[in-house]
């Protein structure tokens, strides 16, 4: 009969070790119903010892999770090892892993953009909700965890575990006053932004060209660099002066890039130059844009819209978009430079004459983005397969290992060029309170990028948020740089709550209430609503008061001193 062990720590938590996994859990209570869900779901008997510090107790579970005595079996060469030993084993790595204080749960809506990346993960950040492929489902049909975003985890037996505490999905929506790229979909929700997180101290690498990683023992943080100022400049370090601006209606939902600003009113929708404000494009409209994004599609930049089953591609200097038909319940998502299509078990993509098909990696591997034609693609422990979707090259990316018996625990996103994953200890999971391993690996060859040791509290329900303009992404307090895979900023301890980036400049709330701008090391307050920041950094969009979107041109280095 299989033997469990429930041991209570000082720090008043109760862990539990079951088949050489270690769980948290608030009490005791919690922890024997996990065990008899457990019990029932696998139709197997368990026998549990219980150790408070002070003394033992061994009662039994039988196959349908009921608690009573421990049956009398004859063990035989049943092999149980040394309690004591377990207990220690498991009781030190508990209390390792779960040494930060609780921190209060943070919904990035992804910001969301949300995704419940993975778990998924893909849908806040490229608005769309995660969907069960299971039904319909065959021998030649691939597994999906969440959209793209990371592969389906391994099967495992179902067991309905009583969590640790109150948790959110990944995909939270995000309090915005206007929509934002790729963000379209969420219009008029909003993200509820709680508390200050606990996270372990950090050093920044002294050398671009080492990986980065980031332990809990240092004692700087990137964050006791970061300053908090006022400002007279409507975008810090932008001149006040517009070099053009243009009146949208009141109620008109605005989004911005540097393929356009795009606005729809009503029914109808105009996209306006991002360099000089004129109207590129107008048209009524029978239904309203549910997701925006700017795409490569086959090497040219555009703009892209899906309204129901039809998708525009306005590309730069073109007048008119072109209309793609997607297939019936068509989920797009931008992880990657460019759009993947999915409907079923079938794959695609934008061409420049029309939708071109993708092809379906390998059974038990999941499709998450396509960067420069390369389809990436992986099952739950990699590696991650890289096939041209037009030439049929293939190679293999081994991602990396952060540390000697680490294993991932969570696909978190992949794209641009980039793959975002946590890694742990066996027994670790997105919601065991254990100290984990936030790892941003190269796609060119899977060497890590950066490493940051966190806990699964912090950032073991958080989306990857990609920014405009493909500079900056954070996941939880943690502020990336998209394009080298550092780490620019961890913003917990000053209270800071980011939103989608822009540009370099991030949006950001402090103290729960005051809205501000992150540029550089400074958080500046301001009420600013910064749409985008175009032309490679030298000019901001901004959405006044006064229904008027303005451009402002970048300070130059005389004028910044």
């Amino acid at each position: 009969m299989p033997r469990a062990l429930i041991s209570v720590s000082d720090d008043g938590f109760t862990y539990t070790t079951l088949n050489g996994a270690t769980s948290r859990y608030s009490d005791t209570g919690q922890a024997i119903t996990y065990l008899g869900d457990y019990a029932k779901e696998t139709a197997t008997p368990l026998t549990v010892t219980i150790d408070d510090g002070t003394k033992t107790t061994e009662i039994g579970i039988d196959e349908n999770g009921r608690v009573g005595a421990v049956p009398k079996y004859n063990t035989g060469a049943e092999e149980v090892a040394d309690e004591s030993s377990t207990a220690s084993s498991a009781h030190g790595s508990a209390e390792t892993a779960g040494q930060p204080d609780d921190a209060d749960q943070n919904t990035n809506g992804q910001n969301t953009n949300g995704q419940t990346t993975h778990g998924q993960s893909a849908s806040g950040q490229n608005g769309f909700a995660a969907y069960d492929d299971s039904s319909g489902s065959n021998g030649d049909s691939y597994p999906m965890g969440t959209p793209f975003s990371g592969p389906a985890a391994p099967a495992t037996p179902t067991v309905k575990k009583t969590p640790v505490r109150k948790r959110s999905t990944r995909n939270r929506p995000q309090r915005l006053k206007k929509i934002t790229i790729p963000g379209l979909v969420l219009i008029g929700l909003a993200i509820l932004m709680i508390g200050a997180f606990v996270v372990p101290n950090i050093v920044p690498v002294d050398s671009p060209d080492t990986p980065q990683t980031i332990g809990s023992e240092q004692q700087v943080n990137p964050a006791s660099e970061l300053s908090v100022d006022n400002t007279q400049d409507i975008v810090p370090s932008y001149d006040n002066s517009p070099t053009w601006e243009a009146e949208v209606p009141k109620r008109a939902s605005v989004t911005a890039s540097d393929r356009g600003v795009l606005l729809v009113n009503d029914n109808r929708l105009e996209v306006l130059d991002a360099d000089t404000g004129k109207s590129r494009y107008k048209a009524k409209i029978d239904q309203s844009p549910t997701f925006a994004v700017d795409t490569v599609i086959d090497g040219r930049p555009a703009l892209l819209w899906q309204s129901g089953n039809t998708a525009e591609a306005l590309f730069d200097g073109e007048s008119k978009p072109k209309t793609y038909q997607l297939p019936e319940k068509a989920r797009i998502t931008s992880a990657g430079k460019s759009v993947l299509i999915k409907s079923g078990n079938k794959l695609s993509t934008f061409g420049a004459e029309g939708l071109e098909d993708v092809p379906t990696p390998q059974a038990g591997s999941t499709p998450m983005a396509i960067d420069d034609d390369e389809i990436f693609s992986s099952d739950w422990n990699g590696p991650v397969t890289a096939k041209n979707i037009k030439s049929g090259d293939e190679r293999s990316i081994k991602l990396e290992s952060p540390g000697d018996e680490l294993k991932i625990i969570d696909w978190i996103s992949a794209g641009h060029g980039k793959a975002i994953t946590l890694w742990g200890e066996q027994g670790a999971s997105t919601n065991s309170g254990h100290r984990i391993q936030l790892v941003v690996h190269s796609l060119d060859d899977g060497s890590i990028l950066s490493t940051v040791t966190t806990t699964t509290d912090i950032v073991g329900e958080k989306s990857w948020v990609r920014g405009q303009a493909g500079e900056r992404a954070y996941i939880g307090p943690y502020l990336f740089d998209l394009e080298s895979g550092l780490l620019l900023m961890d913003v917990s301890s000053r209270d800071i709550h980011l939103s989608e980036p822009r540009g370099s400049i991030v949006p950001c709330t402090m103290d729960t209430s005051t809205s501000c701008l992150l540029a550089g090391k400074q958080a500046f307050k301001t009420d600013t609503d910064l749409l985008a920041v175009v032309d490679k950094g030298n000019e901001a969009l901004v959405l006044g008061d006064d229904s008027t979107v303005r451009a402002y041109p970048k300070k130059s280095e005389t004028q910044d001193r």
